[in-house]
């Protein structure tokens, strides 16, 4: 395109012909210039966007999911449904009114979600209310109305709100430790572990290795710590009754315990009789075993060689015809053929008397246990007729 020349002004006002032709001239060169631009564009074969840019803008997402100010894009009043004014719809988000018939909201709130998955009568999607509570929600064509689920379920709630808030163990779920000088009688409620002879009033000092501690507690101070012994395999249970009362440890017994205990009875009354003289210790003498769990009694030595270290309880029995009324006679239990500990003194009332002296003592295994008499005060030998005794293991 050619852009024409005005013809000039010519009067004989020269000043104002001059003003004129200045001013045509002015827009004559205006527009030279924009045909310059004009026509270079024309001739540019690359455009402002490229071929990649147009392409995203194609492709791009034109389905609305949200209102133009990024608010929901469908609002469902008091009198309608959720389902009816989604169910047609794809991806979008809503708001429910306060007593929207298919809201599982409260009555007083408002809900507001997304549908993710929509139309042909087949959607789920998210929804929460304004009191915080969550939902998930689902139809698919052959529904005629919404299925929602509450997120966790009322019965997750109660029951999570119903549950044991204390805790036991560590948060990765294994026992707490216990330091060094802690008084167990102190744990609260609680599971426990450490080196048992660390610890202030332990079940077992003389065992230093490790233990679990089970502790339980009920009202006014009351108590039960169950100590368990990790290498030994053995078990205490102690109570503290109310205010602090600490009732003690006591071992629990297994039948495997019972079984491997010591228990000899050497009932025989018939082969039992011996002679002691004044302020002589002598031995008594015992017949056959009834009972010999462990194979430990030795009759020709009259001698009970123990094979498990613990407390015992000893039970013996005697009886003479001649014996000294008034007399003082001393009965003692021996321990590898030394005097161990004494049952105490027989002081018949009759001369013909029978004395039944009962003793709790701890032994270690192999010691070799005997029983003897020294009379006392007799003033003469007197004659045991009869004698028998019996050793059970108590723990």
């Amino acid at each position: 395109m050619d852009i024409k020349s005005p013809k000039v002004f010519e009067t004989s006002d020269k000043a104002h012909a001059d003003l004129f032709n200045d001013m045509v001239k002015a827009l004559l060169e205006n527009d030279t210039g924009l045909l310059d631009q004009l026509g270079g564009h024309i001739d540019d074969t690359k455009p402002h966007a490229s071929a990649a840019e147009k392409k995203k803008w194609n492709e791009s997402q034109l389905y609305k999911i949200t209102a133009d100010d990024g608010k929901y894009l469908i609002s469902v009043p008091a009198d309608k449904n959720i389902f009816d004014a989604i169910k047609d719809k794809g991806t979008c988000t809503f708001i429910a009114s306060p007593g929207v018939e298919d809201s599982p909201a409260p009555s007083n709130a408002y809900l507001r979600g997304i549908q993710t998955v929509g139309q042909n009568n087949i959607g789920t999607g998210f929804a929460v209310d304004t009191s915080g509570n969550a939902y998930y929600f689902y139809y698919n064509s052959s529904h005629i109305s919404i299925t929602w689920t509450q997120l966790p379920t009322a019965d997750e709630k109660d029951k999570w709100n119903s549950g044991q808030l204390y805790q036991l163990t560590q948060d990765s779920g294994t026992r707490k430790f216990i330091a060094d000088g802690t008084d167990l009688l102190t744990l609260s409620p609680g599971f426990y572990y450490g080196i048992n002879n660390r610890l202030l009033n332990n079940p077992d000092p003389s065992d230093t290795g490790w233990f679990n501690y089970d502790v339980s507690e009920s009202g006014s101070g009351r108590k039960m710590i169950i100590a368990v012994a990790s290498y030994k395999n053995t078990m205490w249970y102690g109570t503290v009754h109310t205010n602090g009362d600490f009732k003690g440890w006591k071992r629990i017994l297994t039948a495997e315990d019972v079984a491997n205990s010591t228990f000899v009875d050497t009932y025989d009354q018939d082969n039992s009789s011996i002679s002691a003289a004044e302020n002589v210790a002598t031995k008594l003498v015992f017949g056959v075993t009834r009972a010999d769990d462990l194979s430990e009694y030795n009759r020709s030595r009259a001698e009970i060689t123990l094979k498990n270290s613990g407390l015992y309880l000893i039970r013996l029995y005697i009886t003479s015809t001649n014996i000294t009324v008034g007399s003082d006679n001393i009965l003692a239990c021996y321990v590898n053929g030394s005097e161990y500990q004494r049952f105490g003194n027989w002081n018949p009332a009759t001369s013909s008397s029978t004395c039944v002296l009962y003793l709790v003592q701890k032994f270690k295994a192999g010691d070799r246990v005997t029983f003897y008499i020294t009379p006392k005060g007799t003033n003469k030998t007197i004659a045991i007729n009869t004698a028998y005794v019996t050793m059970s293991q108590l723990r």
